[in-house]
């Protein structure tokens, strides 16, 4: 094992030769401990270990032939995919990650269904850690728990340098791609990831990097104090497996925005915690010394591949003739004039992208001249705005079922569309409104994830008329009861069929009685119907999911 740690190879040999050692230690004992290989192991571990800690005291090096605060040789080479808007090779010893940086609008964003509904991010990032970039082959799917955490961590690392989205309203994603892995793939992620930002022009308000620090101790059974502890800078994957830290660090010249410690001793002691960030302070300031001299701040203008953006804003109640009726207004001005991308937000403010700049100026002329006459000469004041188009079709029929096209969702309840406007845009279509307590037969806290979880574009409900507003009312909820009880008896309606008549009549299960039916007869009816949450039972478990949002 001494002799392995003198001889500064490279993680193939390295790997190999400790594979060996393993299978001799394990050929010249397993004839006296046959049933305890595992004890072997773990004791060749704990030897590799020690001696690790002896090499680093006794010649202040390493495996690999480092000093202790030494940081591996660094490769960077920007701009390496020319159709991406930006991209990074970032190459650390035998740690590389390929890093891409792609802008979009807001519809761009990543959303993520929630239990308490529906998020957006508007810069994120995502890490893929491949079989082959260790020299493995095996199953690319989903991504795992390990992909998913070291790139939240390069993620955070990267999102407090991100502009602010009113100087620069980009959808904003970056890609890690690992290709080589020997220690810290994820501070490598972080170093290629803002490369790639700033190589794409995004205005970032700083550059930062990261890396991982170790530690090596001659007990890991104990505490780690000045004398024991050997801080190691720029882990090896070796030193990661052998030794008791892995402190992973990122930030700017200025200070840390993110750090991971994970440990296998019993704990750290505070001087031994300041010398560990004392350390990756300056290893990072290295690293980033690096990086300014290849790319030292963001490009001054976007690549040509990023498409333009341009935002504006309509009247509210002009939307739906920019929309048009099942979008085939919106579908012909992105056509029309070669648009990316064109995004309506419900306040009216309407976001365009496209490659051609003339285009995005006269698509936006052309949106302002289609509402002129609904924004009321401007729409600067309320009192100026025209009157909102109506519906002009034929009336629904109370009673009847109707599959409604969901336009808005709302904790008070979902919006619907129920009968289509014109085809000219002229008027739209009859929207109403199913409020939350008419969603179903059971109560629903949160409407937002109900429909969600639905994953349904319509609604069937029933129309039940109009309110004392003139508003159209909606109820997925009798429809529901309808067809449970096959007459359009209520839930209540059907609770008090079960209970006796106090005005003379007897209910159905007396009846039954009466015709010589047994109390099982009432048995079995009572459990052919549905069961019914109490509130109190509905409460509790609501409660339940509020304490898990609240983790």
């Amino acid at each position: 094992i001494e002799d392995l740690y003198k001889s500064s190879g490279d993680k193939e040999d390295f790997s190999h030769q400790t594979s060996q050692l393993y299978a001799q230690a394990w050929e010249l004992l397993q004839t006296d401990y046959p049933d305890n290989k595992s004890d072997i192991t773990a004791s060749m571990k704990t030897l590799f270990s020690q001696k690790m800690f002896e090499n680093a005291v006794a010649n202040g090096t390493r495996t690999d032939g480092r000093k202790v605060d030494e940081v591996r040789p660094i490769d960077i080479q920007p701009s390496i995919l020319p159709r991406v808007h930006g991209s990074a090779l970032f190459t650390r010893g035998e740690t590389q990650a390929i890093a891409t940086a792609t802008l979009g609008d807001r519809g761009m964003k990543q959303k993520i269904d929630k239990i308490d509904g529906l998020t957006e991010k508007r810069f994120y990032l995502q890490y893929t850690f491949p079989p082959s970039c260790v020299g493995e082959t095996g199953r690319v799917g989903a991504p795992g728990r390990r992909e998913i955490g070291h790139g939240n961590l390069a993620e955070r690392a990267l999102s407090a340098i991100v502009p602010d989205e009113k100087d620069f309203p980009y959808s904003i994603r970056v890609e890690s791609l690992i290709t080589e892995s020997n220690g810290s793939s994820s501070m490598a992620s972080v170093c290629g990831g803002c490369l790639a930002l700033m190589d794409a022009g995004v205005p970032i308000k700083s550059p930062v990097a990261g890396i991982a620090m170790g530690m090596l101790l001659n007990d890991k059974k104990g505490t780690s104090d000045n004398d024991n502890a050997v801080i190691l800078s720029d882990i090896l994957g070796s030193e990661d497996a052998l030794g008791t830290m892995d402190f992973k660090v990122a930030g700017n010249r200025e200070g840390i925005t993110t750090f991971q410690l994970d440990i296998k001793c019993e704990g750290l002691t505070i001087p031994t915690m300041a010398r560990a960030l004392q350390q990756a302070k300056i290893g990072r300031l290295h690293i980033l010394d690096k990086m300014d001299a290849v790319l030292a701040e963001p490009r001054q203008e976007l690549p040509p591949t990023i498409p333009r953006m341009n935002a504006f804003k309509i009247e509210e109640s002009s939307i739906g003739k920019v929309i048009g009726p099942g979008g085939k207004q919106i579908r012909a001005i992105i056509e029309d004039f070669e648009l990316s991308n064109m995004d309506v937000a419900e306040d009216g403010t309407i976001q365009m992208t496209s490659l051609n700049t003339q285009k995005l100026k006269e698509a936006e002329t052309f949106v302002l001249e289609l509402v002129k006459n609904s924004m009321g000469g401007g729409g600067r004041s309320r009192g100026d705005r025209a009157p909102r188009p109506q519906y002009q079709g034929p009336e629904p029929e109370v009673g009847k079922t109707y599959e409604g096209k969901i336009t808005g969702i709302h904790q008070f309840g979902v919006f619907l569309e129920i009968m289509p406007g014109a085809e000219d845009g002229s008027y739209p279509g009859l929207e109403g409104l199913c409020h939350v307590k008419d969603l179903h037969v059971e109560r629903v806290r949160n409407c937002e994830g109900f429909i969600k979880s639905m994953n349904v574009e319509t609604l069937e409900v029933k129309y039940m008329g109009k309110n004392g507003q003139g508003k159209v009312e909606l109820s997925r909820k009798a429809l529901l009861e309808e067809r449970r009880g096959g007459g359009g008896n209520t839930r209540g309606n059907n609770r008090g069929n079960n209970r006796p008549n106090f005005n003379g009549s007897s209910n159905n299960n007396n009846n039954a009685r009466r015709q010589g039916g047994t109390a099982k007869n009432e048995e079995k009816e009572q459990d052919s119907e549905p069961s019914i949450m109490s509130e109190e039972e509905v409460d509790v478990i609501a409660q339940a999911i509020e304490g898990i949002k609240d983790l």
